[in-house]
């Protein structure tokens, strides 16, 4: 725990959201509240999304989980 603070998880669930992932990811990253935990579930995007994500990877706070369904 950073500060005595409670760990706060942000959840971001995608879809074929390659024009707005990495916006989203760094407002999450950027908050003032540093003791967090950033999971992303991509519901299996067919677009370059999970890419996108992968670029995070190395941040140790961040987690992608990618859903591999076929309908």
């Amino acid at each position: 725990m950073i500060n005595n603070y409670p760990l706060i998880s942000i959840i971001i669930t995608t879809h074929n959201c390659e024009l707005n992932i990495e916006n989203t990811i760094k407002s999450a990253i950027n908050q003032s509240y540093k003791n967090i935990e950033i999971i992303i579930v991509d519901d299996n995007s067919s677009d370059s999304t999970i890419d996108l994500c992968k670029k995070y990877k190395n941040l140790n706070f961040l987690k992608i989980i990618k859903n591999n369904f076929i309908d």
